[in-house]
């Protein structure tokens, strides 16, 4: 990365705090389970026939099909018990456990590791929307958009302007105060040691950029949350160890996206797929 210089503020502390739309919420039946684990053939059968995810979402009732030699492991929200379905066989995630159905073999049942039995997925999902400041055109901001990071090793990302772009970067904090002003030809720019985020505060950011020529420009926005310190505790203890069951860390990247840690969790995805390159729900 080049050396970053200052620049003279663009004005963003003064609209950053009133131009943040809300979406509508959006409300799903409350799902009794995650699938955490696949290996080999694995399938819902509720009416159409679909390929298993990896922290797919199971609804209550929702019927699974494991091939022969195949195996799926399921999460229970509502305990933090897991469930190992063995093929060939056919189950029904009733409400307290997943039930065989004929001819299936008997469940292996665990209670998962402590740190992942209070997790609880986010049903009523609020989606924050980027400032109205033609923020969905291209180029965009990339992260942290609307999302929880958890420490002080920020890395701010956006889309390219072109190869001669040069691009002015600004943080604010939740009072307006600027706590950063830089100028960089890179699409990314990490925030230094010198700026420390405080726990649990709300954080605004910005880019200006212009072409080479200086015909063109654009303005993008964005904010962001540093997790409280209950929730980094929480997240540090849930870290998985060294000999950790593929489930539990599929379950850790779970616990990221339920916390909105949201590009940590694509992260973990992304080095999980690497050993289990199968179906992959999308973040929520």
């Amino acid at each position: 990365m080049k050396t970053l210089h200052p620049f003279r503020a663009f004005g963003f502390a003064s609209i950053a705090l009133a131009a943040f739309a809300i979406a509508p919420v959006a409300r799903a039946a409350a799902p009794v389970a995650l699938v955490t684990d696949i290996v080999g053939d694995a399938s819902t059968l509720n009416g159409v026939t679909e390929p298993l995810k990896l922290l797919g979402e199971l609804a209550p009732n929702a019927e699974v099909a494991v091939g022969a030699d195949g195996q799926v492991v399921v999460f229970y929200l509502a305990d933090g018990n897991e469930y190992t379905l063995r093929g060939p066989g056919r189950y029904r995630l009733a409400a307290k456990a997943p039930e065989p159905q004929k001819g299936a073999p008997a469940l292996q049942r665990k209670a998962a590791a402590p740190a992942y039995r209070d997790i609880r997925m986010r049903i009523d999902r609020v989606t924050q929307g980027g400032i109205v400041l033609r923020g969905a055109e291209r180029p965009s901001l990339q992260q942290p958009v609307n999302e929880t990071v958890l420490n002080n090793g920020v890395t701010f990302g956006w889309e390219s302007f072109g190869d001669a772009a040069i691009y002015q970067f600004e943080l604010v904090d939740q009072a307006g105060q600027k706590l950063l002003t830089a100028e960089t030809q890179e699409t990314e720019l990490r925030l230094p040691n010198a700026v420390q985020l405080k726990p649990g505060q709300l954080y605004f950011w910005a880019i200006r950029g212009r072409d080479a020529t200086a015909a063109q420009t654009f303005y993008r926005a964005a904010q962001f949350h540093v997790a409280d310190v209950a929730t980094r505790r929480r997240v540090d203890a849930a870290h998985p160890k060294l000999d950790a069951t593929f489930s539990e860390r599929v379950l850790y990247a779970a616990l990221l996206e339920e916390v909105g840690a949201r590009s940590a969790a694509v992260a973990w995805r992304q080095t999980l797929a690497a050993e289990r390159p199968v179906g992959w729900a999308p973040p929520r």
